[in-house]
Order: structure tokens, then C-alpha cells, then sequence
């Protein structure tokens, strides 16, 4: 199975710093983002990711390369364990990037990758969210067992409902799904994180979804349902692993707090 990043949003919630430095880029620990998310793919067996970015994201592209001179001087002075790790990131997987030129929503910046996609099923993860290990391979898993999409969701107080996408679940799937609606129309407080694993009839679909006038782009809920009137299941992935969001400066700190607490270990 193969992975694609959506990783081409300008981070304009994290401004200024995220005008020069990739929000993927930014540290947690002496690792960026970036990285925890390719170790968490790479857990589940998944060595082919395609990162979607943009202007100005040539820094992911960096740290997955080599840095001939750097690795001179660590060689020279035999700091082996500091070569070690600059070299991690480039092996442990192998990498393409590919531009998005206009931002039309995640399902459009999915969609990039499509000539490149051959897999039946691939795994689609935000760039500003990881997770622990075991919810990559448990999803992976689940789809073996299935045959059919998973989408990983997780349970949060009904009042903060309005800032996610909501789904709502009859016996083992999911039938519906309402972009941030307000606590009183919420269906449950089940909530999509960013972390999927599609068909390749989801790039079908994008075509088939008009965009959301309101927001000017094509929305994930009205593609995962127009995959569901395709004939597929949604197949709910209920997380009771821990999920970190950096989608924001206090979360961003507030995630450095917690692995710190953690020993990094994730």
C-alpha cells in the first residue's frame, strides 16, 4: 500500500514562522512533524509516500535528501549517531513530490496523485496531525479484514463539535457526514482526524463533487459520500490511541509538552 501527504497548505494559523519554515517542518523534540508521521506509516508497512505541496515547502524535499556535506563533517569528526539520524528520514521509505498549483480543498490535493497511484487502496494522512504507531497498523488491519475504506475518527465533547467534520454511524458504518455543524445538529460527537485509507475510485469521485460555493473548494464529507453511493462502505476506525494536532501554535507546544513527558517515544 502507498501513502500520500496532502502538505501544501500555507499554515497561515501559525504565522509568521510559517512563512519560511514548513508547519510538517516544525520540531517536536529534534524531529519535525513530518518525520513522526513517515515513522508511523512506515510501522505499517507503507514504503511509497507522495507528499502534495506547495511554494515555499522545498524544505520537506531537503530533509528527505541527501546533505553531502553535513554527512562529510560527521564523518570526519565520527559523530556516527548524529549521521545515523539525518540519514533515517531518506531511508526508511522512498519519496516523490509532486505541486499542487491552486488550493482547492484536501480532496483536490489527493487528487494530485493520481497518475502516480497504481495500488487499489492507498493511505491518505494530513501533514499537521500524527499519531502513535499502533494507529497506523491497526487501520491497515482493518482494511485487510474489510476490503473497504476506513476512516479513523475520535470522540470529543459535544461543544467542540463545530470545528470538525461529524459522522454518523448505523451498525458498522458510516452513513453521513456534516462539516463542523453546530453542537445541536451534530449526529454524535465522532469526529474525522485526517487519516484515511481510499480507493482508487476516490479520484473518481472528486471529479464527480461540485465544489462547496461557500468555501470555494471541494469538501471531504461530499466525497466520501459520493464513494459510499459507489457502492463502498465507510468503515469507522474508532482510535483509542493518542492523536497530536499541530495545527496551531498553543497545540503545537502543547504537543512538545506531552512527548517531552513521554521520552519522545510515540
Amino acid at each position: 500500500m502507498k501513502a500520500i501527504i496532502p502538505a501544501a497548505g500555507y499554515g497561515t494559523r501559525m504565522l509568521p514562522i510559517t512563512k519560511t519554515i514548513p508547519k510538517e517542518m516544525l520540531p517536536v523534540g529534534n524531529k519535525p512533524v513530518i518525520q513522526y508521521i513517515v515513522e508511523g506509516l512506515v510501522s505499517a508497512g507503507i514504503e511509497e509516500i507522495a507528499m502534495i505541496t506547495s511554494q515555499g515547502k522545498m524544505p520537506l524535499e531537503y530533509y528527505f535528501d541527501k546533505n553531502y556535506e553535513l554527512e562529510e563533517q560527521l564523518k570526519m569528526k565520527n559523530k556516527k549517531d548524529l549521521l545515523d539520524q539525518i540519514n533515517a528520514p531518506k531511508t526508511m521509505a522512498n519519496y516523490v513530490f509532486m505541486k499542487q498549483k491552486e488550493q482547492l480543498g484536501l480532496p483536490h490535493a489527493i487528487r494530485e496523485a493520481r497518475y502516480w497511484m497504481d495500488d487499489d487502496f492507498f493511505f491518505v494522512t494530513v501533514g499537521d496531525q500524527f499519531g502513535e504507531s499502533a494507529i497506523y497498523r491497526e487501520m491497515v488491519d482493518l482494511h485487510k479484514t474489510t476490503k473497504q475504506p476506513i476512516i479513523q475518527l475520535a470522540q470529543v465533547p459535544l461543544e467542540e463539535v463545530s470545528k470538525y467534520g461529524v459522522v454518523k454511524i448505523e451498525g458498522d458504518e458510516i452513513v453521513d457526514m456534516i462539516e463542523k455543524p453546530k453542537p445541536e445538529h451534530a449526529p454524535s460527537n465522532l469526529i474525522s482526524q485526517g487519516l484515511y485509507i481510499l480507493p482508487k475510485d476516490f479520484f473518481n469521485a472528486v471529479e464527480q463533487t461540485p465544489m462547496d460555493e461557500a468555501k470555494g473548494e471541494i469538501i471531504m464529507p461530499d466525497v466520501l459520500l459520493n464513494l459510499r453511493r459507489m457502492g463502498y462502505k465507510l468503515i469507522p476506525y474508532i482510535s483509542h490511541h493518542t492523536m497530536w494536532d499541530v495545527g496551531s501554535t498553543e497545540l503545537w507546544l502543547q504537543t512538545n509538552n506531552e512527548l517531552a513527558a513521554r521520552n519522545w517515544k510515540c
